[in-house]
């Protein structure tokens, strides 16, 4: 592995992507015969939504993340879809996915999952596996094909009284009509600056059933993700021993989340949850120190942020950590795209929606320690 660190340029990869939704870092392009990238753009075309493929060395020294390197190049072209993107892990590889605008019940990261897992090790087998299961429209069966173990929850109880995971539910898909979709999407698009919307009671529970069932799928999903991580890599001593211990605490605090509640808020907060789990993990296993690194305070699902932005409250104007694209929006005097949650007979922002811890911390970009938020709830 070279000892340079990767350092990306979110406009040349936005360029190269806009020709064939694929792109090769230089330093990789020796993995790939150019039979493999026309084999790999040939998937990404029979996708039935846009598909991009970033096929970088980013690994736990690079300066951004997965998402925060896709949360840029989406910034120089904002194009919406599905990013699959490559990491280094130990000795092989990972696929990490991340959405903008995309409703994909999971599948994206379901075809991560089994690819992963099939070639572990082979970069060009791995990504070409990903997105083919992916445009295949049968990732859930594949994943329970290739995980048949995986179809129950099994846990056992260490001898602390600690929880060990050992499987989980996967991700159930739930079928949705044209008119569903159409209803969910207007929801998800941008909207017009505006206070409560009241919507009839019946696309009332359609929305909220179908976008809460979806988050609740992405939330366990990662989260027993995170668990099987946690299994798998072996903590050497001299790592970073209060690092490990987060990435632990997150996961227990995830997990307890969704054994306790169906709630929207409370399935996005244990989505949060995992991710800086999934981070604390990444820096644990590089026996680094780690701070956790605040999502968009305007909508998690954002991704982390990358920037602030001025915003006024009741308790008047504060700056938020927030992503590029809710940035510019303000910029330009638009409101930016905020979490709305399903409230009663009405869609509310989450910071008006009275779920807590969420709303008081922006789902902890405005108070980054979340775990000690969560022990003082009665």
């Amino acid at each position: 592995m070279s000892d340079v660190v990767y350092q990306p340029d979110p406009a040349a990869i936005a360029a190269d992507l806009a020709d064939d939704g694929v792109h090769v870092d230089p330093s990789l392009a020796g993995e790939f015969a150019a039979e493999q990238v026309t084999t790999l753009a040939a998937a990404v075309d029979d996708a039935d939504q846009p598909v991009f493929v970033l096929v970088v060395p980013l690994s736990y020294d690079s300066e951004v993340s997965a998402n925060q390197l896709v949360s840029l190049v989406h910034k120089e072209a904002p194009a919406d879809g599905v990013y699959f993107v490559t990491n280094r892990s130990g000795d092989g590889w990972r696929v990490q996915s991340t959405t903008y605008n995309a409703v994909t019940n999971n599948e994206d990261a379901l075809a991560t999952y089994v690819a992963g897992d099939k070639y572990p090790s082979d970069l060009v087998l791995q990504v070409n596996e990903t997105v083919g299961i992916f445009a295949s429209g049968n990732a859930e069966q594949q994943y329970e094909e290739h995980f048949p173990d995986r179809q129950e929850t099994v846990t056992s109880t260490g001898d602390d009284g600690s929880s060990q995971v050992l499987g989980m539910d996967p991700p159930v898909a739930i079928g949705a009509g044209i008119a569903l979709a159409v209803v969910v999407a207007v929801l998800l698009r941008r909207r017009r600056p505006r206070g409560e919307v009241t919507l009839k009671r019946r696309a009332l529970r359609r929305i909220s059933s179908a976008q809460t069932s979806d988050w609740r799928r992405r939330a366990e999903t990662e989260t027993a993700a995170l668990g099987e991580r946690i299994q798998a890599l072996e903590i050497e001593h001299g790592d970073d021993g209060a690092t490990w211990a987060a990435a632990l605490d997150h996961y227990q605090a995830a997990t307890a989340i969704l054994d306790r509640s169906e709630a929207a808020a409370d399935s996005i907060g244990a989505l949060v949850l995992a991710r800086r789990g999934d981070d604390a993990l990444s820096h644990a296993a590089d026996g680094r120190s780690w701070t956790p690194t605040a999502a968009c305070f305007f909508n998690p699902l954002h991704g982390p942020a990358t920037t602030k932005a001025p915003w006024k409250t009741a308790a008047g104007t504060r700056n938020v950590p927030c992503c590029g694209a809710c940035r510019r929006d303000l910029g330009k005097r638009r409101e930016p795209e905020i979490l709305d949650l399903p409230t009663g007979d009405t869609v509310v922002h989450y910071m008006d929606a009275g779920a807590e811890p969420w709303a008081s911390t922006g789902f902890g970009a405005l108070a980054p320690d979340l775990l000690d938020r969560l022990r003082s709830l009665p």
